[in-house]
């Protein structure tokens, strides 16, 4: 074992090292004091918090010579071998790397075995979603009724991939991600320990980039005292990281705020090449979500509908954004396009008029300001009862395609569905769009549509689901040409063969069609 490494130097060797998890630590130690030992536990959570730390420390409490006690002792044979994982009655198993049937068949046939030198014979089984559905089923009986000496210890990353079978067969542990306070307090003692110089603001910086996890917040610690010299700061630790500050994106705030596209293409151009985008992203939704709480908390903070609506808009484009950053190479460029994004489609805040323009609107009144409000009804009525038309799906259809339009117009005309029959209008938008389209977007979609017709129409727009937009006609169309293919070649018997060869599935998102 290398000791040099942080992560593996302070990995816990008894309970009480572990933090964070504190209530899965005292089910297992309560249920270690009592005796009460169930056939198998399953360990889940996010990478680096502990799972198979978890499972060797109470393998340790199982197997310890002195005795099954709420820690081990961490001095006899057994507490040593299993601390360098050279245990015989400890068997862990990497699920990623062994994931045929017949790998689980040949452990299966072994567990009838009595163990070597301890009171159980204990299976360790790291990444256990990775193994293959036949694998699974190889396991249930056993994992269900295993010989008495013998225990499961199950870890993952990813349980919703288990079966409901293999679930409800074990006592299912979900370890919980550290919080910034628990990383902070772990990463002091730590240094505190190796004799690195540190500042409380670069502490809060690594946590902040570890994600919860405690084994990151060590990786980027080891990372920073080597950068760093042995002496941690705030200010060369932002480098590294590529870290930007709260106020740098307070400013790009303000910008989208106030409509300043230019400001921000400028601004944002000068960021550093090594700057952590996702961060960027992760941050700017954090202000957002901010500015929307602190106006129920606080009597002080006022945002007007527009503002509030467009804060709402900039949230759901960067929490959908982001999704596909890590599939983007020129991460800058992305995010600029991103904002100028938000700027198009939110609602355009516009400036109050001066004394001088509200004078001159009191004095020319508008032609129709004296017309009751009953008159105005009855000629809207009046108005949309002349388009002497009838618009059903698939007329609807031909009018879209004949608008020509680009961009977010383009977008909306394929989801979305326009009908009109007897003096209904309803412009129908897919439900799953719902927060795409900003009202003007709309409104000019309207616009185009009327234009299109040489008479003005009022639709009453409406969210609904299954929607026969030309969009989900061409999902519909792609996905029964990929099940013809997939029932094409299913039965064929060389698929067949490789199928039951390999324990494998046809995707059948990967199936092509070979040129001839």
């Amino acid at each position: 074992m290398n000791n040099d490494v942080l992560a593996l130097k302070y990995r816990p060797r008894f309970f009480k090292d572990v933090m964070g998890q504190d209530i899965a630590v005292e089910t297992l130690q309560n249920s270690l004091e009592l005796n009460k030992i169930h056939n198998a536990y399953l360990f889940s959570g996010t990478r680096g918090m502990g799972k198979t730390t978890m499972a060797r420390l109470f393998a340790k409490s199982l197997l310890c010579k002195e005795g099954v006690n709420r820690e081990p002792c961490g001095k006899c044979s057994t507490c040593l071998e299993i601390d360098s994982a050279s245990h015989l009655d400890l068997i862990e198993i990497d699920a990623a790397s062994r994931t045929k049937v017949e790998d689980t068949r040949n452990l299966m046939d072994n567990v009838q075995y009595l163990p070597t030198s301890s009171r159980y014979k204990i299976y360790l089984i790291d990444e256990v979603h990775m193994l293959s559905t036949k694998s699974f089923n190889a396991l249930l009986k056993t994992i269900e009724e295993p010989p008495e000496h013998v225990k499961f210890l199950l870890a993952t990353t990813d349980p919703e991939k288990l079966p409901e079978t293999v679930l409800s067969r074990c006592l299912h542990f979900k370890l919980k991600s550290a919080t910034t306070e628990t990383l902070e307090i772990y990463l002091k003692k730590i240094l505190d320990k190796e004799n690195i110089q540190y500042d409380e603001s670069s502490l809060h910086l690594i946590t902040k980039h570890s994600g919860g996890s405690i084994r990151d917040s060590l990786s980027i610690a080891e990372q920073c005292i080597s950068y760093c010299s042995g002496k941690i700061t705030e200010e060369k630790i932002s480098i590294l990281l590529g870290d930007i500050s709260v106020d740098k994106l307070e400013r790009v705030v303000s910008y989208l705020m106030k409509n300043q596209a230019t400001e921000i293409v400028n601004y944002v151009d000068k960021f550093e090449d090594n700057v952590n985008y996702e961060n960027i992203f992760d941050n700017l939704i954090h202000i957002f979500y901010k500015m929307i709480t602190k106006k129920f908390i606080s009597n002080d903070y006022e945002l007007d509908s527009n503002e509030e609506k467009n804060i709402h808009l900039f949230y759901q484009i960067l929490v959908n954004s982001k999704k596909e950053l890590a599939n983007i190479t020129d991460k800058k460029s992305y995010l600029i396009m991103i904002l100028l994004r938000m700027i198009t489609f939110s609602d355009q805040i516009n400036p109050e008029p001066d004394d001088s323009s509200k004078k001159k609107n009191n004095i020319v009144k508008n032609k129709n300001d004296d017309i009751p409000k009953k008159s105005k009804e009855n000629a809207l009525k009046k108005q949309t009862k002349n388009l002497d038309i009838i618009i059903d799906k698939d007329i609807c259809k031909k009018i879209f395609k004949e608008l020509n339009l680009t961009g977010l117009q383009l977008h909306l005309a394929e989801n979305s569905l326009l009908v009109i029959q007897n003096d209904e209008q309803k412009l129908l938008i897919d439900e799953k769009k719902k927060d795409i389209y900003p009202p003007s977007c709309i409104a000019d979609f309207v616009k185009h549509i009327s234009n299109h017709l040489n008479s003005e129409i009022n639709p009453v727009i409406s969210y609904e689901r299954e929607i026969e937009t030309i969009s989900s006609l061409e999902q519909q169309k792609i996905q029964s040409n990929k099940d013809s293919q997939y029932d094409s070649i299913k039965d064929k018997p060389e698929i067949k063969k490789i199928r039951e060869m390999f324990d494998a599935q046809i995707d059948k998102d990967q199936i092509k069609q070979l040129k001839k």
